[in-house]
């Protein structure tokens, strides 16, 4: 099957159509042709304004009509090469005649008979027909007739198929009997929508294969040089902070591997970085010395011995406060105060009877 009106026509290297009287070859079995001529054949973006056509066939390209699609193939000058292509019934959505233009002192415009299908991803490609055998806009208006009339049979014939409802089938029945299409030099043109129609899908292209040993040698090469210029730069850093002696590092690396003794990537960055931060943290010292430490370290010396000095005052005025370890003197220190208590309280009990006997009031006077 040839590509739909999406695609490109589709070119083929073989001389066997020259040697039939019909381009086309042999129809399949009960197609019937309802037309055929030579015009002129593009697709252009019926979605896009002004947008230039894709690709073009002149207006010697063949053309058949058929009750289940229409064909056109183009014959090179060499006869070696025929480009063709077909449009099923299928897919074609709005059918349009344009008459072309007609202005004063200039000559009219060749009219054109557009179908226009939709396609998967919102765009709408337009098969476009004009110029060869479709000189007047009567012309125009035939081969659109032929066209509306084979559409509309052809989805009403396989209404099941294509599973159509039945308002479809009944606006597809009315283009079979409706009128005719009738236009005139310079007028506004007609149009009809073919209902059931179905979006085509576009063959997508094989992407080119790259050539893998010319892209893998080309990377190699590149990281090569690369890494030779990295290392290159490494070594001559290395070489100035005398952790290498100071000798060419070689251009190129190839086929062998350069070990350097002591040597390793990135060294020479760590010590510059090391320098910098080293006489960094001089100019610091230097503009700004370290007042806050020095006060904060003098401050705990002079807390410390304060506390060392006020120690042994207080273990002196309550020695019993003095955690000991030794259990004699605990025992002591507790017989001591049991007995103060002790003295305390008989001391107590006999002053309370003697200022009683000195009142005057005796047991018996209460």
């Amino acid at each position: 099957m040839s590509p739909p009106v999406a695609s490109p026509p589709a070119p083929s290297d073989s001389t066997a159509p020259h040697a039939r009287p019909d381009v086309f070859g042999l129809l399949r079995s009960g197609e019937r042709v309802l037309w055929q001529g030579r015009c002129a054949v593009a697709e252009y973006a019926f979605d896009e304004v002004a947008s230039p056509p894709r690709w073009t066939l002149p207006e010697m390209t063949a053309v058949l009509v058929t009750d289940r699609r229409v064909v056109y193939a183009h014959t090179a000058a060499d006869g070696h090469e025929v480009t063709s292509g077909e449009l099923r019934w299928l897919w074609p959505q709005h059918l349009s005649v344009q008459p072309g233009s007609l202005a004063p002192g200039r000559a009219a415009g060749a009219p054109q008979i557009q179908l226009v299908c939709a396609a998967i991803g919102g765009t709408f490609p337009a098969l476009v027909f004009a110029g060869g055998d479709l000189t007047t806009v009567g012309d125009a208006d035939r081969l659109a007739n032929h066209l509306r009339h084979a559409i509309a049979r052809f989805r009403v014939d396989n209404v099941e198929k294509l599973g159509l409802s039945m308002p479809q089938t009944r606006m597809l029945s009315r283009l079979l009997i409706g009128p005719e299409f009738s236009n005139y030099q310079g007028g506004a043109g007609q149009t009809v929508t073919l209902l059931g129609s179905l979006p085509i899908h576009r063959p997508t292209p094989a992407p080119a294969e790259p050539d893998v040993t010319a892209a893998q040698a080309n990377y190699a090469a590149s990281v090569r040089d690369e890494y030779a210029a990295v290392a290159q730069a490494d070594y001559a850093a290395a070489a100035y902070a005398g952790h290498v002696p100071a000798e060419p590092y070689p251009a190129s690396v190839s086929g062998a591997t350069v070990r350097l003794p002591g040597y390793r990537p990135g060294l020479a960055a760590d010590e510059a970085r090391a320098l910098q931060a080293a006489a960094a943290e001089e100019e610091t010292q230097l503009a700004q010395p370290d007042l806050a430490s020095r006060a904060a370290e003098l401050a705990a010396r002079v807390a410390d011995l304060v506390s060392e000095a006020a120690r042994p005052a207080t273990a002196a005025s309550n020695p019993s406060d003095t955690p000991t370890t030794d259990l004699t003197a605990r025992a002591e220190n507790v017989r001591r105060a049991a007995a103060r208590f002790a003295a305390n309280s008989a001391k107590g009990k006999a002053q309370a009877r003697h200022s009683a006997r000195e009142t005057g009031f005796g047991n018996r006077a209460r």
